[in-house]
């Protein structure tokens, strides 16, 4: 039982790891370093990240004058719908 209950915390403290280092890496407009690229759009490079319970979506558009540039980054469930705008 104690055993068990040591596993548990261990992996609770791996998952909030990760979770609280792609959230502010997402608040600070950057790619998150835990989270797998699975979808990429092609409206620029908009990219969905799926990671373990947590999806973040990084919009891109396309200029002219500047290239590829990032417009945000949004941070939630796996539930959460791509819809730049």
């Amino acid at each position: 039982m104690k055993k068990r209950r040591v596993i548990m915390g261990i992996i609770f403290i791996i998952w909030s790891v990760f979770f609280i280092t792609d959230f502010s890496l997402a608040r600070a407009n950057k790619s998150p370093i835990f989270a797998i690229p699975i979808t990429i759009y092609k409206d620029g490079g908009s990219t969905e990240y799926y990671g373990l319970g947590y999806k973040v979506i990084k919009y891109v558009n396309l200029t002219v004058e500047r290239g590829p540039e990032v417009v945000k980054i949004d941070f939630g469930t796996w539930f959460l719908r791509f819809s730049p705008q």
